[in-house]
C-alpha cells in the first residue's frame, strides 16, 4: 500500500477547511471591518458563517496554543492549507537564506501591533459597505467596487501575501500573517512541540522536509510533525513541557 506523508494533518486540515473555510474566505473578500474574524457579532453581512463560529474559533485558538503552540497554523488553518499546495510549485524553494529568514520573519509582528491597534484602539472601523444580501460572486464584486480605499489596500495585502507563495513557500504564514505572529510569540508556553533530541547530526533534513523550511521548535515551527519521519536518525520527538 502507498504511504501518504502524515495522514492524520491531512484529514484534519480537510475537516477544519469544511468547518472554517468559508468563514476564511469571507474575511478577506466580504469582511467590511479594518480587521476580519474580530467583530462578527455586529456584522451585517449576514450570510457569513463568522457569525456562529467566531465566538468557538477564539476561545479554541487560545487552547491550541497552550497544547500545540503554532499547530493551527498547519493543522487547522485553511491558508495553511493553501499554502502546503501552492508551496509546492514556489520558485525559490530551499533557496532562503537564514538571514532573510530571520529579517523578514520580524514584519509579521508589525502587522500584528497594526491590527491590535485597530481592534482595541480604533474600535475596527468598517472599511467597506456591507452588501448585506446577493448572489455570492456579485455580492464580491460589489464589496471591492464600493469599498473605501484602506479595505482595498488591506485586501491587496492579503491577496499579494498569498500570491508571493509562488516565489518562496508559505510566504504569508512565515512573513505577514498577524495571526501566525500571535502564535509565534505565545507557543514557547505550550505542553507539547517536537524537539530535537541530542541523537541529531545537523543533517538538515528535517528542514528540506519542512512546508515552512525550519527545524522543530525553531523560528515559524507549526508543530506539523512533517519533519519526524523525515529524519534519518529518528532524532525528532514530541516532548512535553515548556
Amino acid at each position: 500500500m502507498p504511504k501518504f506523508k502524515n495522514l492524520p494533518r491531512r484529514l484534519s486540515q480537510i475537516l477544519f477547511l469544511v468547518i472554517l473555510g468559508e468563514f476564511s474566505f469571507y474575511g478577506i473578500f466580504r469582511c467590511p471591518f479594518a480587521v476580519p474574524y474580530t467583530d462578527c457579532g455586529a456584522c451585517p453581512v449576514v450570510q457569513c458563517p463568522g457569525k456562529k463560529l467566531w465566538v468557538g474559533f477564539w476561545l479554541l485558538l487560545p487552547v491550541t496554543i497552550l497544547l500545540f503552540g503554532r499547530g493551527f497554523c498547519s493543522w487547522a488553518c485553511p491558508g495553511g492549507l493553501f499554502s502546503d499546495i501552492v508551496s509546492k510549485i514556489s520558485l525559490l524553494k530551499g533557496k532562503v537564506s537564514r538571514g532573510f529568514e530571520k529579517i523578514f520573519s520580524l514584519m509579521k509582528y508589525p502587522v500584528l501591533a497594526a491590527a491590535i491597534v485597530y481592534v482595541l484602539v480604533l474600535n475596527n472601523p468598517r472599511w467597506a459597505i456591507p452588501i448585506r444580501t446577493g448572489e455570492f460572486f456579485n455580492s464580491i464584486k460589489l464589496t471591492f467596487e464600493h469599498a473605501d480605499t484602506l479595505w482595498l489596500v488591506r485586501t491587496a495585502f492579503i491577496l499579494s501575501g498569498f500570491l508571493l507563495i509562488i516565489l518562496i513557500p508559505h510566504f504569508w504564514c512565515r512573513y505577514l500573517c498577524p495571526t501566525g505572529g500571535m502564535l509565534e510569540l505565545l507557543k514557547k508556553v505550550s505542553f507539547f512541540k517536537y524537539r530535537m533530541t541530542e541523537a541529531c547530526n545537523q543533517c538538515n533534513v528535517c528542514q528540506k522536509a519542512c512546508p515552512v523550511e525550519t527545524r522543530p521548535a525553531e523560528i515559524n515551527c507549526t508543530n506539523c510533525a512533517d519533519c519526524k519521519d523525515a529524519c534519518p536518525v529518528d532524532a525528532i520527538k514530541l516532548k512535553r513541557g515548556l
